[in-house]
């Protein structure tokens, strides 16, 4: 947490938590059966703190992971920056979430230690409400959640 003056703290928000968001926004579309499977965001830090890669994979069976995407910050080992899809993955609205999450990545607290592993279970209603209203698009005015994309329709 971080203070401003003698004010009550704030709450930084979380890089993971944005991360965590935009799977579960997008887990019927990433998973097939959306009531099972596991999918992990893998990610590393630079010595700087600052992220240089996530990796995110789908497993529908126990032992076996699929590669959804990568998402590569900084070009380490012949990577190029950017985001790339695995053969059997591709979703346009899971693609814009984690790109306007990397893009306000420098307002987010860091994600803790050199490497690590965020775990997203099938999520319940509540927790895909709990998505649609802390999702990187709610914090960006020009792009509506799919909250008010059902609202309006």
């Amino acid at each position: 947490m971080a203070a401003i003056g003698d004010s009550q703290p704030i709450q930084t928000a979380q890089l993971g938590h944005a991360l965590k968001c935009a799977v579960i926004q997008s887990w019927d579309e990433l998973m097939p059966d959306s009531t099972s499977g596991l999918v992990h965001i893998e990610y590393q830090n630079g010595g700087d703190g600052s992220l240089d890669f996530l990796k995110i994979w789908a497993s529908t069976v126990w032992g076996y992971w699929n590669l959804v995407c990568e998402y590569w910050v900084r070009p380490l080992w012949a990577n190029a920056t950017g985001l790339r899809f695995g053969p059997k993955y591709h979703s346009v609205g899971f693609a814009h979430a984690l790109e306007l999450a990397m893009g306000q990545e420098s307002g987010f607290e860091k994600l803790h230690g050199p490497r690590g592993v965020i775990q997203v279970y099938p999520p319940t209603e509540e927790e895909r409400r709990e998505a649609a209203c802390s999702s990187p698009a709610f914090l960006d005015p020009d792009v509506s959640t799919p909250v008010e994309q059902h609202i309006a329709a």
